[in-house]
């Protein structure tokens, strides 16, 4: 019969969770995207929508950039601040606050 070492051979295989941490960090990192800048035309429009969803309660759909990230959130515009920079949306009973800055996209839904 032979009588190998069984799994102890893999052992130098394996990693560390430092390791598994960082390699998690990597990919993390390349998957993250830089933020799109804005032009004129496209500030404008969001401001319309954004205004309109204020005016009339519509639902639009709002895509925000946090961090490398694209967030999504579909609600109801319950509040703009011109001054702090921010709005307030409603999405499922909550309030959202989003920054202006962070914006990248507004959908009519």
């Amino acid at each position: 019969m032979i009588r190998d070492r069984g799994f102890k051979k893999w052992q130098a295989a394996s990693f560390l969770p430092q390791q598994w941490t960082m390699l998690k960090g990597i990919y993390r990192d390349d998957s993250k995207s830089k933020k799109p800048t804005l032009d004129e035309q496209q500030l404008e429009d969001i401001n319309i929508i954004v205004m309109e969803s204020l005016n009339y309660t519509l639902p639009i759909k709002v895509t925000i950039w946090r961090n490398g990230f694209f967030i999504h959130f579909v609600g109801i515009v319950a509040k703009v601040d011109p001054i702090m920079m921010y709005i307030l949306i409603e999405v499922n009973k909550n309030n959202e606050r989003i920054m202006i800055n962070d914006i990248t996209d507004v959908e009519r839904v």
